[in-house]
């Protein structure tokens, strides 16, 4: 996080933490020793432009996009959609994802940071859609490290990144967006116009992510509550999945996951259980945090998975930092992460033997490559993601983890061109019902065409009423199913040609009532297994507030 934590309980864990971890601990984020310079109204800015954001909120993940080489919204206040799932529901599952790049020059090892404000945008954030777009929504942007005036003390690596994010309405593609990112060595500026005019290789180039996900943050909860940062886990499929047993809540399961699925290419990070205090539902155990009514308030698992890179680039490291070990400068970044090819095991307590939940940072790395030339890029494309399986959680949200990342990996492969589209999302209507000048009720109508689509089954109908944590909760009107036999299908046709309507009579005046049609599908398994495909409850065609 972005300040000093200042709560005793983390007092109390900092004593627990210094008796086994041996790293030389530091404050987390914390400003360093050198002064932040401003930015001098009379120096040379070159190309910077603004920070600028964009949103994506297409799919069942919603997320900020920026031109800064940062992921997400890491605000304490008044925060934006920042990885939000599912989607709509401002449950935050990422503070900050960031892009590290760091290669050695003149035999000196040197690591550009959002963190440390070492990039500069040099374009806005640009969206585009249409007949003109690889997904149903795209962003591009570009900034570099060239120079960086909010930086202190800044080595520019001559690097310009050009990232792309792609971002599909999709039931099976929207539980992740797409990242490319295109990194160039630009060279670097000798003038001090900001333009880069002075050619310059690179030794060891090395891409590394560091997610910094606090899983999760209801709207309610802010940035340190007890459920939000003080008790992830974070991890990397770089070692066999005995790792699982470490955890009572994961372990004794037949979750057939295979060390060829333990390729190194994905860090993750998941709610754990906060020894310190009891679930809402006043359960002990909060693995999940249930709720009040035992809902899992934090089913999901969060996940950032390198799908591909050009050239190749093989998966180097990982590891774990957290509140209060960051590396506070490149040298300890080079001794602690990215110079120590090694995957970290889980954190165990010693006192418990159980893994020590605290606020995690992964840390993972691919590389190097033995020159980065001047004039050469790298293209890495990867993809952020959401697992949940919202009733259980635990191993069956990893194992949807696994799943939704197998999709995006199967569209990197086959350049974003997957022969499975979902059916139509219902275009919806809602209107007063009313009867002898009385209101009675609410109509709900829709149009047809999702019955089109090859694999149509049936319509489901849901109603949302906002709940004390600025959620939604739904409930299913009816369920329309188009099968052989079924007794619900066709639906109560509306007033024109290829509509239905439902008429809700259960209200009360002065309230707000949220609806949505989604269309859904049989189970696809061509061209790769699917299963069972939907349209968003959120979509903005189907999705009404009254």
């Amino acid at each position: 996080m972005s300040s000093l934590k200042n709560k005793m309980q983390f007092l109390m864990i900092a004593t627990i933490v210094g008796m086994f971890v041996s790293a030389t601990v530091f404050a987390a984020d914390l400003p360093s020793n050198k002064t932040k310079l401003a930015k001098d109204s009379e120096m040379a800015t070159g190309p910077i432009v603004p920070n600028n954001w964009k949103f994506h909120k297409i799919g069942g993940l919603w997320q900020r996009v920026l031109n800064t080489g940062k992921m997400g919204d890491d605000a304490y206040q008044d925060r934006t959609p920042s990885c939000d799932y599912p989607g709509g529901s401002g449950n935050s599952y990422l503070y900050r994802g960031s892009m590290w790049l760091s290669a050695f020059v003149d035999g000196v090892y040197h690591c550009t940071k959002p963190e440390d404000d070492e990039y500069s945008p040099i374009d806005s954030v640009h969206i585009i859609t249409g007949d003109e777009a690889i997904s149903d929504e795209d962003t591009w942007t570009k900034y570099y490290d060239v120079m960086a005036p909010q930086a202190s003390g800044h080595f520019p690596l001559g690097i310009e990144v050009t990232e792309k994010t792609y971002a599909w309405s999709a039931s099976y593609a929207g539980d992740f967006i797409i990242y490319e990112f295109s990194i160039k060595n630009v060279g670097i500026d000798s003038d001090g116009d900001g333009y880069p005019d002075t050619d310059r290789d690179l030794d060891d180039f090395y891409f590394t992510l560091r997610l910094d996900g606090d899983v999760s943050k209801l709207p309610t909860w802010d940035a340190e509550y007890r459920f939000s940062n003080q008790d992830d886990h974070a991890m990397a499929n770089g070692r066999p999945w005995d790792w699982l047993e470490y955890f009572p809540q994961l372990a004794g399961y037949d979750h057939g996951l295979t060390l060829d699925q333990a390729d190194s290419t994905m860090v993750m990070m998941f709610d754990g259980d906060n020894p310190n205090y009891p679930a809402d539902s006043g359960e002990e155990d909060d693995f999940g945090n249930p709720g009040v009514d035992g809902t899992l308030q934090t089913p999901g698992w969060l996940g950032f998975k390198i799908l591909k890179t050009e050239p190749y680039l093989k998966p180097s490291s990982f590891h774990v930092c957290h509140i209060y070990n960051d590396p506070a400068n490149d040298q300890e970044t080079w001794d602690r992460m990215v110079g120590v090819p090694e995957f970290e095991d889980m954190l165990l307590n010693p006192g418990t033997g159980l893994p020590h939940p605290l606020d995690y940072r992964g840390i993972l790395t691919f590389g190097p490559l033995e020159k980065l030339a001047a004039g050469d890029s790298v293209i890495i494309t990867a993809a952020l993601g959401v697992g949940s399986d919202p009733d259980s959680g635990g191993i069956y949200s990893l194992l949807k983890l696994m799943q939704i990342m197998e999709v995006a990996q199967f569209m990197a492969d086959n350049d974003f061109v997957l022969e499975a589209e979902p059916p139509p999302a219902p275009v919806v209507e809602v209107a007063e019902y009313i009867e002898n000048n009385v209101t009675n009720g609410i109509k709900i109508i829709w149009d047809n065409p999702a019955e089109t689509h090859a694999y149509f089954e049936f319509y489901k109908l849901s109603k949302g009423i906002k709940k004390a944590d600025g959620s939604i909760g739904w409930q299913t009107l009816a369920t329309y199913v188009d099968t052989a036999g079924s007794d619900s299908w066709p639906p109560p046709a509306g007033s024109t040609p290829g509509t239905y309507e439902y008429i809700d009579r259960d209200i009360l005046n002065g309230f707000v009532y949220h609806y949505s049609v989604q269309a859904y599908t049989k189970d696809i398994s061509d061209p790769i297994p699917l299963g069972q495909t939907w349209t968003q409850i959120g979509d903005p065609k189907s999705y009404r507030v009254i």
